[in-house]
């Protein structure tokens, strides 16, 4: 698929892994809405960068955690563009807690953590559904995480949150067939602002533990999106990209 003249929307689109894959689809030619909670600035500067590359790119703030302003963003896309050909939810959130401790877990982590990571990603999709299909269809993209395969990650909340979202991926795909594809993208450890909670030692011990014996790049990692977005045969899918983290 030729993504130029195309629209995305893409949460959690400033920083990180939302910046990249931003980039990477403004140099596509693809017009973009860069959603962002808090990072106002980089949200900006994404947007800045997109612009220098020849596209429209304009900046939404909405909390996710909020079913309102969730729905609210799809439809303040729709006005400023008048087209939503691709979704992508990368926002996500989460609390720093080892997976024993099941006394620091509250009912407000799992709320906030779904909130944001699961729940949100099915009423984006309900509202951008009936957008795309005005224009002849389209497709999603949801961001992952190996914590959703494997019993790992920032916390418990957090891997079950992934998990439910890969599978609410299949399901979508099932529920908008066949003139939307839904797909999602499961990264391992990013170096990114994530990343910096871990200690040194730790990020170095699962870097040896992959197969690659480094950390997925967040260049490659982005790119699974792009060629998510340009196959037109694929749907219902996770795709891993994780440096061989999960191993063979």
């Amino acid at each position: 698929m030729d993504l130029r003249g195309k629209t995305a929307l893409i949460t959690g689109g400033g920083t990180g892994l939302g910046r990249e894959i931003a980039l990477q689809l403004a140099a596509e030619g693809m017009d973009l809405g860069i959603a962002y909670s808090r990072s106002a600035d980089d949200a900006e500067q994404t947007a800045a960068d997109a612009r220098a590359l020849g596209v429209r790119a304009d900046t939404l703030r909405g909390d996710l955690a909020a079913t309102a302003d969730a729905l609210r963003l799809v439809r303040e896309l729709d006005a400023l563009f008048g087209r939503l050909d691709l979704l992508i939810h990368n926002a996500g959130t989460t609390r720093f807690i080892p997976f024993p401790d099941l006394d620091a877990v509250d009912e407000a982590a799992w709320d906030e953590i779904f909130a944001v990571n699961t729940r949100a990603a099915f009423f984006l999709s309900q509202a951008a559904a009936p957008i795309m299909r005005r224009n002849g269809g389209g497709q999603i993209i949801t961001t992952s995480s190996v914590a959703g395969i494997a019993a790992r990650g920032s916390s418990l909340p957090y891997a079950v949150s992934k998990s439910a979202l890969i599978h609410l991926t299949k399901c979508l795909a099932v529920a908008l067939a066949p003139d939307i594809r839904v797909n999602s993208v499961a990264p391992g450890l990013l170096e990114t602002r994530w990343a910096a909670v871990h200690p040194p030692e730790r990020l170095e011990a699962m870097k040896q533990g992959a197969l690659l014996n480094r950390h997925p790049g967040v260049g490659d990692t982005a790119a699974a999106f792009v060629m998510l977005a340009k196959n037109e045969s694929i749907t219902g899918q996770t795709i891993v990209v994780d440096a061989g983290a999960l191993g063979a």
